[in-house]
């Protein structure tokens, strides 16, 4: 069984992820995947994200612990309601941030909580009205080709 991950927001800079189980399993955050509605990867591009900030909690006896590329990124004990702001320290996580996010259950103890990553690279945005004006597409990145003027794709 796979930990149920629900994306609760994804914007051009920010990923909001709710991550729920009740039994010891993991889930993968594959950051490939992580495009909000007006972006796009970059072909050849790496996607890369910071962790920002992270808020869980469980039952008592219950263990949690985040991974990227299999090394140990945060550890914690749900029943004490951690919130982890780096972004309030003027820091974020970032070890392994072109790896995915895997979260783990470690015990069969029902457990929740939220993870935010910070985009830093790897998307495109579809919306480039300064650059392209009236001849945007924002359904892809770059110019419209369709309409008479526009300018090519850079």
């Amino acid at each position: 069984m796979t930990m149920r991950l629900t994306t609760v927001r994804n914007t051009n800079q920010e990923a909001i992820i709710h991550f729920a189980t009740s039994t010891a399993e993991s889930g993968t955050i594959t950051i490939a995947s992580l495009a909000a509605a007006t972006q796009e990867l970059i072909s050849g591009g790496t996607p890369t994200v910071n962790i920002t900030r992270f808020v869980t909690t469980g039952e008592d006896g219950a263990s949690l612990s985040v991974f990227r590329n299999s090394e140990l990124i945060i550890a914690s004990a749900p029943e004490n309601a951690p919130f982890l702001d780096l972004t309030t320290f003027g820091v974020s996580e970032a070890q392994g941030n072109t790896d995915d996010v895997v979260i783990t259950s470690n015990v069969s103890k029902a457990v929740t909580g939220y993870i935010v990553l910070r985009k830093l690279a790897g998307w495109a945005t579809k919306v480039e009205t300064v650059t392209y004006g009236a001849y945007d597409d924002v359904t892809r990145v770059g110019a419209s080709t369709t309409m008479s003027g526009s300018p090519d794709k850079v």
